[in-house]
């Protein structure tokens, strides 16, 4: 049976992904929330040729979402943004959701367990945290879509490995051998519309994961697909890397490199960790994991 699904952020990299695989479904009768005069209709043409609609509505604007939200089954949020976005934005649209008798929400979380992490270690899991318990307390039936970090921005390693050619060298924080879970785009987009449409799916945290990995399992994966070595060089452990955290967020917490050293710090210390991964919920996904990605860039360059 077709449930009326509206989907905000069809325009950014995930919510673009997610849309494609609600309408693959054949199960979701897509709309698209657009403010209007924001994208450009060409932007969303696939999808629109695809079978999805459009519906004007504006994150600050309730009478908009209000009409948005009628006749919807299930909402799904991928914006991105500050707090106007994240929180107040988010739960604008759950308010009205309510109003609307819209049965679920997926908020915009899309990340490791940014409810198990200690708060005030990174400001977008903050604000993401906010939105999502604010949008339970609203009474609509929750579903928290995690999939660790996205193994997609690991190809060319950065941040949680660095490979110098030139030098030979691999550096990375800690001792190398912390694992993470991460997810390709392509496939939490997939975990998401499946999870938007499962009616027997209860509210909750749905973790998933690609792969499990650490820096040395990286390393190796380069090694083996390129030939080459690397001396490996630890920048510090993660005693170390708290504390630059905690420096570099007392000049402001949400700068750059603020957030993305948060990110390295809950990935290495596994305070944000996925546990009971559902991966085996929708056996139609294959998840693809590190090896396969560095090997596919590996022919395609």
């Amino acid at each position: 049976m077709t449930q009326t699904v509206l989907l905000a952020g069809a325009t950014g990299m995930l919510g673009g992904r997610i849309a494609h695989h609600l309408l693959t479904t054949g199960e979701a009768d897509l709309r698209l929330l657009v403010r209007p005069g924001g994208a450009r209709r060409e932007q969303l043409a696939p999808l629109l040729a695809a079978g999805a609609t459009v519906v004007p509505g504006d994150l600050t604007d309730p009478a908009s979402l209000d009409a948005s939200t009628g006749g919807v089954d299930v909402v799904v949020s991928a914006v991105q943004g500050g707090r106007d976005v994240v929180v107040d934005g988010q739960v604008a649209l759950a308010e009205a959701a309510v109003r609307g008798g819209v049965r679920r929400y997926l908020p915009s979380d899309f990340a490791l367990d940014l409810y198990a992490a200690p708060p005030g270690e990174v400001s977008s899991y903050d604000l993401r945290r906010e939105a999502g318990l604010r949008i339970q307390g609203t009474g609509l039936e929750v579903v928290h879509v995690l999939n660790g970090a996205f193994l997609d921005l690991f190809v060319q390693p950065r941040g949680v490995l660095d490979l110098d050619d030139a030098a030979g060298t691999a550096t990375f924080w800690g001792e190398g051998t912390e694992r993470f879970e991460a997810t390709t785009v392509e496939d939490t987009a997939h975990y998401a519309a499946l999870a938007a449409l499962d009616r027997d799916l209860p509210p909750g945290k749905l973790a998933v994961a690609g792969d499990r990995l650490s820096a040395l399992d990286m390393v190796a994966v380069h090694e083996r697909v390129t030939g080459r070595r690397y001396r490996q060089v630890s920048r510090g452990g993660v005693t170390e890397l708290e504390a630059l955290v905690h420096r570099v967020r007392a000049g402001d917490p949400d700068s750059p490199q603020a957030v993305v050293l948060g990110y390295l710090l809950h990935m290495l210390t596994g305070r944000a960790a996925l546990t009971d991964l559902a991966n085996d919920r929708y056996p139609q996904v294959r998840p693809r994991r590190y090896a396969e990605l560095v090997e596919g860039a590996r022919s395609a360059a």
